[in-house]
């Protein structure tokens, strides 16, 4: 692990809670956290059964303006359902290797710890830790730490945070590309962002369309935030922020 991912982990430390905080909370959308009981948060830990498994391969590119040239495997995602009695949430995990994976089934009691992702009104996690639970005894005590962070007091307020957001008609996103010294890739994540707000993200081309630069360039940028985890893509040659 690097510097810089360690210090990222120390920013976000993993917060126990049930899937329950996570669907109550209230998301920020300009400081990227959920607002719980608990108070901010960005990295979880769950204890949940899975409900559903699914492997899911995204179809091949064909068209050169749509999408990204990747190989089978980069295509593929794995989605769990979790359940911890309190809620249902989903976890996915992008550009999955399906042999790490192959022996978490429906029915398995799994512990995880992951970012919390928010693109609309639908949440998830991304996993970046998943275990089995085999001693049922940690349920036990996961549960018991919770309810013992509840009755002590241990937890805050949630705040109301407004949901108002401009129009992405009304977003001038030639501005994003003014002036010397820009980072092309930066202001490519804030456009998806951005776009991500309406629920319908953003095409290739009109991506292409709003920068200066060539269409390979483009492919190379998107490629790049699609292995940081900060963008997806949600549809053919479609494009979503996690956030």
């Amino acid at each position: 692990m690097d510097m810089n991912e360690t210090q990222r982990f120390k920013r976000f430390p993993a917060i126990r809670c049930w899937i329950k905080h996570l669907l109550e909370g209230s998301y920020s959308s300009e400081e990227k956290f959920l607002y719980t009981i608990f108070g901010k948060v960005k990295r979880i830990r769950i204890i949940a059964t899975i409900v559903d498994k699914r492997e899911i391969v995204s179809a091949p590119v064909s068209n050169e303006n749509s999408s990204l040239e990747t190989d089978d495997d980069s295509n593929l995602r794995i989605e769990f359902d979790l359940d911890d009695s309190t809620g249902v949430i989903r976890a996915i995990i992008w550009q999955a290797n399906p042999d790490q994976y192959m022996d978490f089934k429906r029915g398995d009691i799994v512990d995880i710890v992951g970012l919390f992702r928010k693109s609309g009104d639908y949440i998830s996690i991304s996993p970046e830790i998943i275990k089995k639970v085999k001693d049922p005894n940690l349920i036990l005590l996961r549960n018991a730490e919770i309810i013992r962070m509840i009755k002590s007091g241990d937890i805050q307020e949630i705040p109301e945070i407004s949901k108002e957001s401009k129009d992405i008609d009304e977003f001038d996103v030639y501005s994003l590309f003014e002036g010397e010294g820009v980072d092309i890739k930066e202001n490519i994540y804030s456009l998806i962002e951005h776009s991500t707000s309406d629920g319908n993200g953003i095409s290739f081309k009109k991506i292409l369309e709003s920068v200066n630069i060539s269409d390979e360039d483009l492919k190379k940028h998107i490629r790049d935030l699609v292995m940081e985890s900060r963008i997806y893509e949600s549809d053919e040659g479609i494009y979503q922020s996690y956030t």
